[in-house]
């Protein structure tokens, strides 16, 4: 135990997300498709197309992250904009057919990885670890969102100085 307390359940989630990282690199090596922009080709292929605010809402990414990743798929010819006809301000982003080849030679190589994964795991324990995941996931936000709103009260008690 270190001299702050004991680990918390944050760092296992770290260690997890570096480990899922290394399975997706594994499965995905010799193809084309970027480890770290895998999850990416997955939901603009299988449930796109999407607005980059739509795909930053459900990747919980910062919309920064989601327009620098989309522009990598663009730059490599794996994406293409179309217009929103819902909002002409914003653009819909969806794969182009060798983005769409590549994905359906990737998913099949990760999925046999993922399931190997479940297997050892067990549905049931799958379904357990779904609720916990989802637990963990509400509370996060819970505290971040006290935490942002008791930082706009502490701004807003803070007197102005001329």
């Amino acid at each position: 135990m270190s001299a702050t307390g004991r680990e918390t359940i944050l760092l296992d989630v770290f260690v997890t997300n570096q480990l899922r990282e290394q399975l997706i690199a594994a499965a995905l090596a010799g193809t084309d498709v970027a480890p770290d922009d895998y999850p990416l080709y997955v939901l603009i292929g299988a449930e796109g197309p999407w607005t980059p605010t739509g795909l930053a809402a459900r990747t919980r990414m910062p919309l920064s992250t989601v327009l620098f990743r989309v522009r990598r798929l663009e730059r490599r010819g794996h994406a293409e904009r179309l217009p929103n006809p819902d909002d002409k301000r914003s653009f819909l982003v969806r794969l182009t057919a060798e983005g769409a080849r590549l994905l359906g030679e990737a998913r099949p190589l990760f999925r046999t990885y993922a399931e190997a994964v479940e297997a050892r795991l067990g549905k049931g324990r799958i379904a357990e670890l779904r609720a916990g995941l989802s637990e963990l996931r509400t509370a996060i936000e819970q505290e971040v969102d006290a935490r942002s709103q008791r930082s706009r009260d502490a701004a807003r008690r803070r007197p102005i100085r001329p």
